[in-house]
């Protein structure tokens, strides 16, 4: 009773298993096509802030666009948050808003600095979508993970597990059915035994009887 409480359990969690590889999968494949999509539109932003760069290296000179580029600093803040996906702890990026206006920026409205803030508007797009990529490849990391350690105990319980607890149910059922038989044949034994016996001492008593009758009145 234990051992078939214990597959049926068994088997129950297989298919739990099962079912939350399949979500998993599906997760993946679409979160695959979003990075792939992240991907190829960084690549763009990275070819335009490129382009942007070296319009204004030809405009403002190599050592003008490296002077305007010491000055003010921005600091980008990232926050790592942990968020549950199909029962799957996954961290996830947040990133405060890093995009500046033109004033923010500390640059001069005359001349060519408006070739400088194009260049500086791209590259932060470059880095927006640098952090988004990180952040869709880090969920992808994370679920391909757990889906290989999903599939690795299903596979354990579908190869190891699973047929263990067949097999001892089946010793079991086999050594409780032989112990039946065993104990039906000792009680048919024991019935021919006893069933032997009454016949014997019916037997018995039958010739007792037959001897009295046989004997003369007088000595009867």
């Amino acid at each position: 009773m234990v051992r078939k409480q214990q597959i049926e359990l068994t088997r129950a969690g297989y298919d739990l298993l099962d079912k939350k590889r399949l979500a998993l999968m599906q997760e993946i494949l679409r979160l695959q096509d979003e990075v792939v999509h992240l991907a190829a539109n960084l690549q763009e932003i990275t070819a335009n802030s490129r382009r942007a760069l070296a319009k204004a290296e030809a405009l403002v000179g190599t050592s003008g666009v490296r002077v305007v580029a010491m000055g003010k600093k921005h600091e980008v803040k990232v926050e790592m948050a942990d968020t549950t996906l199909l029962g799957v702890h996954v961290p996830q990026l947040k990133v405060s808003p890093f995009h500046r206006d033109f004033s923010q920026r500390e640059l001069s409205s005359t001349g060519t600095s408006l070739v400088i803030d194009e260049v500086a508007e791209s590259y932060e797009q470059n880095i927006e979508g640098m952090i988004r990529l990180a952040d869709g490849e880090m969920r992808l990391s994370k679920l391909m993970k757990e889906i290989m350690r999903t599939t690795r105990r299903l596979k354990a319980l579908e190869h190891i597990v699973i047929p263990r607890l067949q097999s001892e149910y089946h010793y079991i059922d086999n050594a409780l059915e032989e112990r039946e038989r065993s104990q039906h044949f000792a009680l048919k034994l024991a019935k021919k035994i006893l069933t032997e016996k009454h016949q014997s001492f019916e037997n018995k008593n039958k010739k007792n009887e037959g001897f009295i009758n046989c004997l003369p009145t007088g000595q009867g």
